[in-house]
C-alpha cells in the first residue's frame, strides 16, 4: 500500500501507483479536502436524518374523555423511546444492510466475511466508545 506496486486495498491510493510520485504535502492536502467532504455528506445526512426523526416523533392526537368530558393532546410516541428507538435503527441500519447486500449478492447465500465482522465491531465500538 505504501510503495509502488503495494496491493492490499481496493481504493487508496486513488490516482494509482503515479500518486507516489507527488509531493507529501500535495497528497496530505487532497486527502485531508477528501476526508472534510466526506465529514460534510454525513453531516448533512444526519441532519436529514433527525430532521426525520423530529417529524415522527412530534406527531400528536386528539382523544376525547368520557370521564373527564373534554378532549385532550396526547403525543403518539413516548419521545425519549421513540428516539432511542429510531437512532438505534438508523446507526444500525448500515450494517444490516451491508450484510444484506452480502450475502444476496452471493449465490450461495451464506454470509461472506464482511457482514458479521462489520457489525460485531459496530456494537463493540458502540459498547466501549460511544457508551
Amino acid at each position: 500500500l505504501c510503495e509502488v506496486g503495494g496491493s492490499g486495498t481496493v481504493v487508496l491510493p486513488v490516482f494509482g501507483d503515479a500518486e507516489h510520485r507527488w509531493p507529501a504535502g500535495l497528497r496530505i492536502v487532497l486527502y485531508l479536502l477528501g476526508l472534510a467532504w466526506c465529514f460534510m455528506g454525513v453531516a448533512l445526512i444526519s441532519d436529514v436524518f433527525m430532521g426525520a426523526i423530529e417529524q415522527i416523533t412530534s406527531k400528536k392526537v386528539r382523544k376525547y374523555s368520557p370521564a373527564r368530558g373534554r378532549w385532550y393532546t396526547t403525543h403518539v410516541w413516548n419521545p425519549t423511546v421513540a428516539n432511542l428507538t429510531l437512532m438505534a435503527l438508523g446507526s444500525s441500519a448500515p450494517e444490516i444492510l451491508l450484510s444484506v447486500v452480502e450475502t444476496v449478492l452471493s449465490n450461495q447465500f451464506f454470509s461472506g466475511d464482511l457482514g458479521p465482522s462489520t457489525i460485531v465491531g459496530s456494537a463493540a465500538f458502540n459498547l466501549f466508545v460511544i457508551i
